[in-house]
């Protein structure tokens, strides 16, 4: 399909013969804007950062402001956007990092940012495939088992918890991912849509069951709740007590020092609504404002969207216990929002409703997270630096080789994870790292005005603020959420696990450091077939 065809612009000049692995790429513009942002919002998502650790953030830093820090992270979020929408704009291929930093400042740090970009990826598929299980299904079969009165999968609950269930499970989940990105654009978005809205349906109906119950009538539910199980007389009262006695502050007054550090928590959900760039090929009128306006606009509503959220289940749960129950409190039942309102009903059908619309997110989540890695190996190949075989497509357009060994890797992954670190600290770790090509994409748009004029006079908008044309500055904007957010890591190493530095720097700097051996060595083989692949970087690949 040629770019006159998805949004009226003339094609790109024809590349140099043998430089590409074919004339064509044979991947589909076949995502509408409206998928893209719903792509863009997912990382995102209300259902992932309340249930996995937003509540827990009070207990670490007391007094942050929740609303504050959220709007803080609106701007970084803005920032990452239209750096990212407005060279893939001018770049609309697939490949996301690797394509726009290596045809803007070098190949060498384009395969730096995407080897950064893919190690983020695998630790995050990590994540997902621990979280399903911890976070996911246990406190889903705990509290269905509660509620409706069957201990066997309260059982079942503590079982899958030991480190060979999280890998089965985890690994479970991710082939249902895999198998969500194996379809082709067709199936995966009808499959990606109905599962946003199963998600997100189930979140408002938490919403609203707890928007309509009052704070007298959730204590007075939650204690009767608690009583029947076995879990003694005001249990309410008591997670708070217990909390306290631990050295928990339930009710602090309002610290500005600790709000920064809660920004940051936040950003580690918040800043990544530029998802859609990996797929710049395969977005219909992706060479339009709509590519970065879709991505600001989930930067904007995914923070917007936690906050009232937030609110609601603050009022109705009650600050003080929200932070105890995720603090270190004894309470009789996972905090989870889902759980909490299936014990204020008292309802085994809501519990299962509101459990198995929330346990969808996983796989959904972990599919996006697979979208980057697959284009990244597919562009690789595409470009004549891994074999061939990798840009082969199914029938129906999906790159059935790199979806086996974005899968293969990712499963590698969790099993480390599960086996040598800590939930929170792979999720820091993949922050960081990605951080560090998001860092360089910044730099990228702060650049290409100056070094890459052609493409950027015949980008969608050369808008300029005193001068300075507005994708330098969102890139600076980029790169100073990057150091803001590293910077504020390393001054809070405890509550951010990263004691043990030394393990990160090595993983990192081995990351980087394959990543040169990877081009020095990709230039050599390139050579003795007869292509610089510096001039063919130079180029924007076929369609």
């Amino acid at each position: 399909m040629s770019e006159m065809s998805a949004a009226g612009e003339a094609p790109p000049p024809a590349p140099s013969h043998g430089m590409f692995a074919r004339n064509a790429t044979g991947l589909v513009r076949g995502v509408t804007p409206r998928s893209s942002l719903i792509i863009n919002f997912i990382p995102g998502h209300p259902a992932q950062s309340l249930a996995a650790g937003f509540f827990f953030v009070f207990a670490l830093f007391p007094g942050g402001n929740y609303l504050v820090g959220l709007l803080l992270v609106i701007p970084m979020g803005l920032a990452m956007s239209y750096a990212f929408g407005l060279l893939t704009a001018m770049i609309p291929r697939s490949g996301g990092d690797y394509m726009l930093v290596s045809r803007v400042i070098h190949p060498m740090v384009g395969l730096i940012s995407s080897f950064c970009m893919t190690l983020a990826g695998l630790l995050s598929n990590a994540f997902f495939g621990i979280a399903f299980v911890t976070i996911g299904l246990a406190p889903g079969l705990q509290g269905i088992g509660l509620v409706g009165g069957w201990p066997t999968l309260v059982e079942w609950s503590a079982d899958i918890q030991t480190k060979n269930w999280t890998i089965a499970l985890g690994g479970l989940m991710m082939c249902l991912s895999a198998l969500i990105l194996a379809g082709g654009w067709g199936w995966t978005l009808r499959v990606q849509n109905i599962l946003f809205w199963l998600v997100t349906g189930t979140l408002a109906l938490s919403v609203l069951i707890a928007l309509f119950t009052s704070h007298s009538t959730f204590i007075s539910n939650f204690n009767d709740f608690a009583k029947s199980i076995g879990a003694g007389d005001n249990s309410y009262q008591n997670t708070i007590k217990t909390a306290q006695d631990a050295g928990v502050n339930t009710d602090p007054s309002f610290d500005w020092g600790n709000t920064i550090p809660v920004m940051g928590f936040f950003a580690t959900f918040s800043i990544f609504s530029y998802w859609s760039t990996f797929i710049g090929g395969e977005l219909r009128q992706a060479s339009t404002m709509k590519t970065a306006n879709n991505m600001a606009i989930a930067a904007v509503a995914g923070p917007l969207v936690v906050a009232v959220c937030a609110a609601i289940f603050f009022h109705t749960f009650g600050t003080p216990f929200m932070i105890a129950a995720n603090g270190g409190g004894e309470v009789a039942i996972a905090p989870q929002y889902f759980s909490l309102v299936a014990a204020s009903t008292g309802s085994s059908i809501i519990a299962i409703i509101l459990f198995g619309g929330y346990i969808l997110f996983w796989p959904l989540i972990c599919y996006i997270s697979f979208i980057q890695p697959t284009r990244m190996l597919f562009a690789y190949a595409f470009d004549g630096i891994l074999p061939k075989f990798v840009t082969r497509l199914s029938g129906n357009g999906s790159p059935y080789v790199a979806v086996i060994i974005t899968l293969v890797a990712s499963f590698l992954t969790l099993w480390w994870a599960v086996e040598g670190s800590s939930f929170f600290q792979v999720l820091v770790y993949a922050t960081l790292v990605q951080l560090i090509a998001m860092a360089l994409v910044g730099l990228s748009a702060v650049l290409v005005p100056y070094t890459k004029p052609d493409l950027y006079r015949a980008s969608t908008t050369k808008k300029t603020v005193a001068g300075i044309p507005v994708v330098s500055i969102a890139g600076a904007g980029a790169i100073a959420t990057c150091v803001f957010i590293w910077v504020l890591y390393f001054h809070y190493p405890a509550q951010f696990f990263l004691e043990d530095k030394q393990k990160m720097f090595t993983i990192f700097g081995v990351t980087i450091a394959l990543a040169i051996i990877y081009y020095f060595v990709a230039k050599a083989v390139r050579k003795s077939q007869g292509v610089d692949i510096d001039l063919a970087y130079a180029e924007i690949p076929p369609e």
